[in-house]
C-alpha cells in the first residue's frame, strides 16, 4: 500500500503534528494509538517506509530507539560529510584535499583542520561516500 502523508501542520523536523489527549503529538504516533492503541512506555512508532509524513496505519510499527538507529544507517539515511551540522569541510573541498598533493600539517592549516583529517581524508577513512 502507497503512503498516506499528512497534509496539516508540522513541526520543524518535518514530521505531521496533530492535537491528542490536550496536547500536541506527532501524528503518526496519533494514528497509531487510535489503530492500534497505546504505545507501551520505551517504545516509539517507527515508519516502515522512511517518510516521516506518512500516516498509513500499515507503514507503523513499535520499536526501540536503537531500532529505529538501525534502521536509519541500514537503509543509509544518516547524515553525512557536509550535512553534518559540526563540518567544516564541503564536499567539494574534499574532492580537492584528495586531488592535492603535500604535507598533511600544511594542507591542515590551509584548510582549517587537523593533519589526521588530511591523513585520514586521503586514506578514505573518513568521508568515504565521496
Amino acid at each position: 500500500m502507497p503512503c498516506q502523508e499528512w497534509t496539516k501542520a508540522k513541526d520543524k523536523n518535518g514530521y505531521g503534528v496533530s492535537w491528542l489527549n490536550g496536547k500536541w503529538t506527532r501524528a503518526h504516533r496519533k494514528i497509531y494509538i487510535e489503530n492500534y492503541g497505546p504505545i507501551p512506555e520505551g517504545m516509539i512508532v517507527r515508519h516502515t517506509c522512511d517518510n516521516r509524513l506518512c500516516i498509513n496505519p500499515n507503514h507503523l510499527v513499535l520499536g526501540t530507539h536503537q531500532q529505529n538507529s538501525t534502521d536509519m544507517v541500514t537503509r543509509n539515511r544518516q547524515a553525512r560529510g557536509e550535512q553534518v551540522g559540526t563540518s567544516k569541510l564541503t564536499d567539494d573541498v574534499v574532492r580537492m584535499i584528495r586531488s592535492l598533493s603535500g604535507s598533511s600539517r600544511k594542507l591542515a592549516e590551509f584548510f582549517g583542520c587537523s593533519g589526521t583529517t588530511i591523513k585520514d581524508i586521503k586514506k578514505n577513512k573518513i568521508w568515504s561516500h565521496i
